[in-house]
Order: structure tokens, then C-alpha cells, then sequence
């Protein structure tokens, strides 16, 4: 048995109509778009310019017609009274025969009339249509209660939907005691026609303009907003597991466009900041397994009442634990290294940096320790990661030199057209490096080594964590540069680091 208080599809509810709905639905979506909203005011603005235009021009038109009605019809009763001044009447009753006699000689037009008024009433009419009253009695009382003594009477006559223009003159042979006035109206419905159907036509063509410019619109808005829409979409899509996703833009300097391009800026820093995460996570667990597993199998192995075994295990794990400690230290360093406060700058006076520098690593080992050169210039740049870069360079190479080999220390400044791709092509080059007489690196591995945990397949050892000179490269690349190596199997390794410099960043 049917629930009574049950709706079913057809009870009007909104769940009974899913078609409905969805088209209620778009268009809310529609109507609350951007796009949809600029065509709006765009036609909204032009709709009520175009309405402002045509009030005032329909009602300049209508006063320039009525205008020069009423000159015509003036001319028309001033050459109609002249000519029966012509007469020479001898009393006004004659002057208003002769009057007569004027009017119908210059006879009006098929949609005028002509009258005149005695004593505050019509008392003669001369139409020009034979068919029809022009000025029919029901308008007499409103024809005589235009006269005005003092000249020219302009007025409008109204009857059964008809219009007469009228303009009422008094009549100058006429006395104070029966003032007379000759009266001339003109039927204006073909010019208000004609004028009503400019309108009518002005209303057409502007309603086809607002619908072509509708139409534009909606295109040029559509392709203006076209990033936008993208943008969305773009960011419909993008998650934490997939950062590549970017929004086409073609060229342009709109807030539009310069929107999506930021857009894409910011995904690309968000993408960057992922793999640089990514890249943590991945060279911890990668580096950092091998020690645990050393920490857990000496744990696992020691002999808690043997204390020569405990005191040897100690060693070990702290060894181990160090170890693990400069691992971590390391990765984050290189995490930190693309942000922007990683380096900070201040004025170095290269010669006596590079003194110093010598001073802090010749204690690393018993070499014979140089400079070769210095460069005799003051650059703007991060002392302390300089240092650590050139410190871990001269430990680097102490690890791979025997107690009879050369270290040196040397830098100099290379000329715009004498710099490589390193350095911008109006800026000049800071060089400092390190030179060692060691074993040398293959030159098939003098790319890996810079990178993370890559060590050299042949002549080198594999001691330290593989981080050093990843951590040189990040400090060079923070300067806006570069760090290289030249070396020679057997003969030993120039390690480089090229800073670009501006021309106001090197003084001499």
C-alpha cells in the first residue's frame, strides 16, 4: 500500500525532475560567470548610452520640427496680413473681408487651416482639405484661448488622436474694443509619424547592435578569460602527487594572462619545493639505512658483561652516530639551498679572504699549501659558504694527496668577453678554486661527483658521505654560478667555482 504522505517523481518535488535540475543548475552556473557578467555590464553600459543618445536626439528633432512649423506658419499669417494691409480698408470690419480675401488668395495646404477670431470666438475657416474639418468646433474654445494681445501665439490643438500646430496673430487694423486675430494651424501627424518611425527604426538597429556587440563579447571576453578557465582547470587537476600540470598562455601583458603566468610561477615553486622534498626523503632513507643497520647488528651482537666488548661497541656506535650527524647536517643543508636566505651577502676583499681561507684548512693535513694567485677585488657575496666550499674543496683534496703533494688556493677575475656560459654576457667572472697533485678523476666521472652520493668509479676512494661536493655545487649555483673540475689522471684536480659578477659588484 502506497504511503500517503509519499512524493513521487510527478509531485513537483525537486528530486522528481532531474532534467530540471540540471538545467536550473547551468544555468546559475552560467549566469554567475565571469564572462557572463562583463558581456552583461558591457551591454548594460552601451544599452544605456544608446537609450541616452536617442531620448536626447528624438528630442531635439521633435523641437527642431515644431520649430520650424512654427516659422512657417509665422511667415505664412505675417504675408497673408500684409497683403490684406494692401487694401487699405477703411474700417476693421473691411479689413477682416479683405483678410479673408488674402487668405484665400494665398490659399493654405492640403494640411493647414485658416481663421479668425472676433470677440473670443472663431468666426471664419478656411481649410485646405475640401473632405475633412481641420479645426473642427469641438477645438474652437481651445483655438480662441490661444490669442494673445501682445503678438505671436504658439500652441498645440488636440482632438480624437489628431495633432494641429497653430500659431495666432492679433490682427493690427483692429480695434481696442474688438480685438481680432488671425489664426493658421497646420496638422504635423505625417512629421510625427515619420519622426516616430526614425525612433522605431533607431530601436531596431540599436537592439541589433547590442545583440552583435553581445555576440563580440562574448567572443573577445571568452578568449580574454581563456586562462582563467584554463587556470581552473589547471587547478581542478593538480595535487600533492602530481605538481607538472601548467596552464597555456600565449603572449600577452593583460592582468589575465599575467595571472596565469604567475600561476604557473607558483606551481613551479610548488613543484620545486616537492622534488627538493622528495629528494630528502630519498637520500635519507637512502644514506641513512646502512648506519641504523650498524647500530642495530653491534646492539644486537654486544655482550653486556664483557666491558671490553661494551667500551668497543661504544666506540663504534659513536662513530656511526657522527656519522649520521654530518649526513644529516649535509641533506639539510642542500634542502635549504634554494632558499632565498641561504646566502647573505656582504663586501669581501678577495685577497684577504682567500688569506684566510688558507689559514683555516692548512692544519687539515701535512701538504705543502699555496696560493697561486689572488684577485686584488672587493665582490658582494656570502663569506661563510664560500668559505665552506672552498674548506670542503681543500678537504677533498687532502683526502686524495699524499704527504709530499701540493694544495693551493688562487682566484682572479675573468673579463665579460673572456667569461663562459657561466656568466651573463655584460658581467664579469669571479674564479676561486683549489689545486691539488693527487691521483686525479677520470673524465668520465668528473660530472657524477657533483651530484648526490656520486662518487668516482676509478682512482678515487670511497670515504665521507658523498654530499661534499654536491654541497660545493649548491653554494656556487646560490651565487648564481657554477662549480666545474679540470683534471688529469695521475697528475691531479683544479677544482673551480665561477660567481658572475655585475659591474658594480667588483671593485678594485
Amino acid at each position: 500500500m502506497k504511503d500517503p504522505g509519499a512524493r513521487g517523481p510527478g509531485d513537483g518535488t525537486r528530486e522528481g525532475n532531474p532534467a530540471k535540475q540540471w538545467s536550473i543548475s547551468g544555468w546559475k552556473a552560467k549566469i554567475s560567470s565571469v564572462r557572463f557578467r562583463v558581456v552583461a555590464a558591457m551591454l548594460a553600459m552601451m544599452a544605456a548610452g544608446l537609450c541616452v543618445a536617442g531620448v536626447i536626439t528624438f528630442a531635439v528633432q521633435f523641437q527642431e520640427a515644431d520649430a520650424r512649423v512654427d516659422q512657417a506658419l509665422l511667415d505664412k499669417a505675417q504675408a497673408v496680413i500684409k497683403l490684406a494691409e494692401t487694401a487699405n480698408a477703411a474700417d476693421p470690419e473691411s479689413f477682416l473681408k479683405e483678410l479673408q480675401d488674402a487668405a484665400e488668395d494665398i490659399e493654405p495646404r492640403g494640411n493647414e487651416v485658416m481663421a479668425t477670431i472676433t470677440g473670443g470666438k472663431v468666426s471664419w475657416t478656411l481649410d485646405g482639405a475640401s473632405d475633412e474639418k481641420l479645426l473642427p468646433k469641438d477645438m474652437y474654445q481651445g483655438a480662441a484661448a490661444l490669442a494673445n494681445a501682445s503678438g505671436a501665439a504658439y500652441g498645440d490643438l488636440s482632438f480624437e488622436g489628431r495633432r494641429l500646430r497653430t500659431v495666432v496673430l492679433p490682427v493690427p487694423a483692429a480695434t481696442d474694443a474688438k480685438q481680432a486675430y488671425f489664426l493658421i494651424g497646420r496638422e504635423t501627424a505625417d512629421q510625427r509619424e515619420h519622426t516616430i518611425s526614425s525612433v522605431h527604426t533607431y530601436t531596431l538597429v540599436g537592439a541589433g547592435t547590442l545583440l552583435g556587440a553581445a555576440a563580440l563579447g562574448s567572443l573577445v571576453a571568452g578568449r580574454l578569460l581563456n586562462p582563467l578557465r584554463r587556470l581552473r582547470e589547471a587547478s581542478q587537476v593538480v595535487s600533492h602527487e602530481d605538481l607538472t600540470q601548467r596552464v597555456e598562455v600565449k603572449d600577452g601583458s593583460d592582468d589575465v594572462t599575467l595571472l596565469a603566468k604567475t600561476f604557473n610561477t607558483m606551481l613551479e615553486r610548488l613543484d620545486e619545493g616537492a622534488k627538493q622534498q622528495e629528494q630528502f626523503l630519498d637520500d635519507a632513507g637512502h644514506e641513512l639505512r646502512t648506519p641504523l643497520t650498524i647500530l642495530r647488528g653491534h646492539l644486537e651482537l654486544i655482550s653486556v658483561h664483557d666491558p671490553e666488548d661494551v667500551a668497543t661497541t661504544r666506540d663504534v656506535l659513536l662513530e656511526e652516530v657522527d656519522r649520521m650527524q654530518r649526513l644529516v647536517d649535509d641533506l639539510l643543508l642542500l634542502a635549504n639551498a634554494s632558499h632565498p636566505d641561504f646566502i647573505r651577502k656582504e663586501s669581501i676583499r678577495i685577497p684577504e679572504f682567500i688569506q684566510q681561507v688558507l689559514e683555516k684548512v692548512h692544519v687539515l693535513a701535512d701538504r705543502t699549501w699555496t696560493i697561486d694567485e689572488t684577485a686584488d677585488c672587493t665582490v658582494e657575496a656570502d663569506p661563510q659558504r664560500l668559505t665552506q666550499a672552498l674548506a670542503q674543496l681543500a678537504a677533498n683534496a687532502v683526502r686524495y694527496t699524499g704527504s709530499s703533494s701540493t694544495i693551493a688556493l688562487g682566484s682572479r677575475v675573468d673579463l665579460a668577453q673572456e667569461s663562459d656560459e657561466v656568466a651573463a654576457p655584460e658581467s664579469n667572472t669571479l674564479v676561486l678554486w683549489v689545486r691539488d697533485t693527487g691521483s686525479g678523476i677520470a673524465v668520465e666521472d668528473q660530472q657524477r661527483i657533483f651530484e648526490r652520493f656520486g662518487r668516482a668509479a676509478h682512482g678515487r676512494g670511497d670515504k665521507g658521505s658523498g654530499l661534499g661536493l654536491a654541497i660545493v655545487s649548491a653554494i656556487a649555483q646560490a651565487h648564481g654560478g657554477a662549480a666545474t673540475v679540470h683534471s688529469t689522471v695521475g697528475q691531479g684536480s683544479s677544482f673551480i667555482i665561477k660567481i658572475p659578477l655585475q659591474t658594480a659588484d667588483a671593485r678594485l
